[in-house]
């Protein structure tokens, strides 16, 4: 009996070692783990100048737009523009802001005397670079309808309808964007994710264009002088 629990005894330090060794190579390479992933994310932007920088995106591509088709800011009425994820991407995001991704879908539209002449492009955020660039052109008296369609999984497409029947259409908001973190209320990720996108000032432009359509532009003139008028 004495000597099986003296080996009882023996055993059980043994094991009590074996584990403290192993916790302490366990800590050891999670330590380091940490310490690597806070190097690497040292330089990491914040949100602000991940906004900054699509904002001089969104500027290149109506640059580009306006080079090719020969105009300058002077001929535009109004311009507005929608962004969507791209794919393949990645998204993150901090507490109480939008989606950021890797890969941005594009669609401006710009507003002359003529018609509206709408260009597409993806973005490769990480990169900086346009690629496949798409060109549609349509009088105002072509835009029948436009609509936010509302799916499962808070999915939000963007539909501009054509009367020759084409439709036009942008995966604003893809399935899981309603993803929560704490202290974060429902639809807040949403609605702050459409107004990163560009969503309500496209949406108030070509709606004006499909109930008025060429009129919009002296309506929307009046509008904006009415608005600057002192005492209006």
């Amino acid at each position: 009996m004495a000597v099986r629990a003296w080996l009882r005894i023996v055993l059980e330090r043994r094991r009590y070692a074996a584990d403290e060794a192993e916790v302490t190579q366990v800590r050891a390479a999670c330590d380091e783990a940490f310490l690597r992933w806070k190097e690497k994310l040292a330089d990491t932007p914040s949100d602000r100048e991940m906004a900054a920088w699509l904002d001089c995106d969104r500027k290149v591509l109506l640059d580009e737009a306006l080079r090719h088709y020969e105009l300058s800011m002077s001929d535009l009425i109004a311009h507005a523009l929608i962004e969507a994820p791209g794919t393949p991407t990645r998204r993150a995001r901090l507490k109480h802001g939008p989606w950021r991704y890797t890969r941005y879908r594009l669609t401006l539209f710009l507003l002359t005397a003529d018609g509206i002449r709408q260009f597409r492009a993806d973005l490769d955020f990480e990169q900086g670079a346009f690629r496949g660039h798409e060109r549609t052109n349509y009088r105002y008296e072509s835009v029948a309808a436009v609509l936010v369609r509302q799916a499962e999984r808070d999915e939000r497409k963007f539909e501009l309808a054509l009367v020759n029947g084409e439709r036009i259409r942008v995966d604003v908001l893809t399935s899981g964007t309603e993803e929560l973190l704490v202290d974060e209320t429902p639809g807040e990720v949403s609605e702050v994710t459409l107004d990163s996108a560009g969503l309500g000032h496209t949406l108030h432009v070509l709606e004006g264009v499909a109930a008025e359509g060429k009129r919009w532009i002296t309506h929307e003139r009046r509008r904006k002088a009415d608005r600057v008028r002192p005492g209006a």
